[in-house]
């Protein structure tokens, strides 16, 4: 394991900035750590509309980066006490905004866990007039290719009609099984994605998709909560750990209704 690696499964795995509700909450946001560290004003926002509808947000890691890194246990040991901390806040349903948090916590988090999306198509938000109007490419995240869930859920909320979504393009690029095949791989398999959007702006709905595009010279790209919340924001990838160390003490972690 390179010292790249072992420091982001150290972080990963002792997550240092959790930042939990201090007041019971039955529905709890978790954003996951990509999303805040690269879009903090929509972060801002999301965590608004939440805590105006008597939802909590949890700052915290899903330890999902250890699974594909090999360390055993790591990241059921994660989950479980994700769920002790939601459990001490009478917590009864998770809504999540990463996809690989969707995934990894839909499957085995022992609670009911729906998307960020499904929850504001249930609370009827007003989402942003001009979301449907926009054009570009949907690039699709790895969690989400066998099924398309998340599109679905997406585009149920806004069709986005001029958006096609991307097809026979490969990953980001930070797979683990990509990362270790060192640096070259990487920028490879996203050049290639980027190469395919050609002049056209990408979409997607995974922070790190979007932190990848950024560090590779790419900022003609956005995520699509912000299109819907009408924030405009490009990923703030070089601001990247500094923006999720302050989830420490960010201040909206509890709801206001």
């Amino acid at each position: 394991m390179s010292f790249g690696t072992f420091m982001i499964c150290l972080e990963k795995g002792h997550y240092p900035f959790k930042n939990y509700p201090k007041t019971q909450c039955k529905d709890v946001l978790f954003p996951g750590c990509a999303f805040p560290s690269q879009f903090p004003k929509t972060m801002e926002a999301i965590a608004k509309v939440c805590n105006e509808h008597d939802c909590g947000v949890a700052y915290d890691c899903c330890g999902h980066p250890l699974d594909g890194y090999g360390v055993e246990g790591g990241t059921d040991r994660v989950l479980r006490g994700i769920e002790r901390r939601l459990a001490k806040i009478g917590c009864e349903r998770v809504i999540v905004l990463c996809p690989n948090c969707w995934k990894l916590m839909k499957n085995r988090l022992n609670l009911p866990v729906i998307s960020i999306y499904e929850y504001l198509s249930e609370i009827r938000f007003d989402f942003d007039a001009n979301a449907n109007s926009i054009s570009g490419r949907m690039f699709v995240p790895c969690p989400d290719r066998q099924g398309h869930e998340l599109e679905a859920a997406i585009r149920s909320c806004t069709p986005f009609e001029h958006l096609e979504t991307m097809s026979k393009v490969p990953c980001c690029g930070l797979l683990p099984a990509i990362m270790a095949k060192g640096p070259e791989a990487v920028q490879k398999s996203t050049h290639k994605v980027m190469d395919a959007a050609g002049d056209e702006t990408i979409y997607t709905y995974c922070a790190s998709c979007l932190g990848q595009f950024s560090r590779m010279g790419n900022d003609n790209c956005a995520h699509v909560l912000s299109v819907l919340l009408g924030v405009s924001e490009i990923p703030d990838s070089k601001n990247a750990f500094g923006n999720r160390a302050r989830c420490k003490f960010a201040g909206n972690t509890n709801p206001v209704a």
